[in-house]
């Protein structure tokens, strides 16, 4: 049943890849995500929070189109933001999809070079995401999925700030977000751009 709520490219790259069962959290997120629903997922570390993240993204958009990025993904550093990029690229091997990653350890005219001349999916954090926008490089406007991953960190690092300034410059668009634990910090963060979330929680 799993398999079958994924397009056959993507399906048949997690196959080539070794991911032939899925985990509780992406049994229980995929669904939901492919359904529209902004979802907040809980879950400890190993449980395929970034794994569902790419799978969400790849499903969603499908295929390259025009250059505006589609998909916005935060994470809490150059190392999470190079994972993630990793894993991008062996879920999407039969797409056309392209993927940029941005984050304070690189060089910004080449970021900004990149994502201007056509990306789908965006993958970086909040603040290097936020000076390349502020530079006017960086279309938001054809959002479709906004996630943050590792949520518990953007409060650890006092991101706040960073994520409420996104959230208000995009259109209208689904949620995502992923965290360890739904702490009160959290919850006050996201109720600012997500209403009525359905929350999953697994504890593998």
């Amino acid at each position: 049943m799993f398999k079958e709520k994924l397009h056959k490219k993507l399906s048949s790259a997690l196959l080539e890849n070794g991911f032939e069962e899925p985990k509780e959290l992406q049994k229980k997120c995929i669904p939901k995500i492919n359904g529209g629903a902004d979802v907040i997922a809980i879950g400890p570390n190993g449980s395929g929070k970034s794994s569902t993240i790419m799978m969400s993204a790849i499903q969603k958009l499908g295929m390259a189109f025009e250059d505006a990025p589609r998909a916005l993904i935060i994470v809490s550093d150059e190392i999470k933001a190079l994972e993630m990029k990793d894993q991008f690229r062996l879920f999407s091997k039969n797409t056309d999809l392209r993927a940029e990653v941005v984050f304070e350890g690189g060089k910004i005219d080449a970021q900004t070079e990149a994502i201007y001349f056509g990306t789908d999916i965006v993958i970086g954090t909040a603040k290097r995401v936020l000076e390349i926008y502020f530079r006017k490089n960086f279309n938001l406007n054809k959002i479709k999925l906004f996630v943050i991953d590792d949520a518990e960190m953007i409060i650890k690092h006092g991101l706040q700030g960073q994520i409420d300034r996104l959230a208000l410059s995009l259109p209208k668009c689904q949620h995502l977000v992923f965290t360890n634990d739904l702490t009160p910090k959290i919850e006050k963060l996201i109720e600012k751009f997500i209403i009525a979330p359905i929350v999953i929680e697994v504890e593998e």
